[in-house]
């Protein structure tokens, strides 16, 4: 199994989350919103843009816990925060878009880097 690690550095007003390896569903099942090291790291650097790059993160998630991982991105309007997330094809769930939809968040879901960083430059 792959270490789970993540790296955050703000570039331009925008914060840059990359995560890698698997991804520990235990974090899941805590009370403290799954965002929380962005929304620090936002706060720290005075920035309300993040890009997250999750192509190389692992994940095994049910349903309960893409609804909870949907919940707390729909939180991040709390903090005034747009959200780029970048997935593989395959990691990509209907159910998650659905619950940040829903909430009519500044969230969206992207399989390129390069379309979600023009996306959370462009809006906000």
């Amino acid at each position: 199994m792959n270490q789970y690690t993540r790296e955050i550095h703000a570039q331009d007003g925008v914060v840059h989350l990359r995560l890698k390896g698997r991804y520990p569903n235990e974090h899941l099942r805590q009370e403290q919103n799954v965002f929380t090291a962005l929304i620090d790291a936002c706060e720290q650097n005075h920035c309300q843009k993040a890009v997250i790059d999750a192509r190389d993160l692992e994940v095994d998630f049910n349903t309960l816990e893409y609804f909870r991982a949907g919940v707390d991105a729909s939180e991040l309007h709390r903090y005034g925060l747009r959200l780029a997330l970048v997935a593989r094809e395959e990691m990509i769930s209907s159910f998650f878009d659905d619950v940040i939809h829903n909430r009519g968040v500044a969230v969206r879901v992207f399989t390129d880097l390069e379309s979600a960083s023009t996306w959370v430059r462009k809006n906000g």
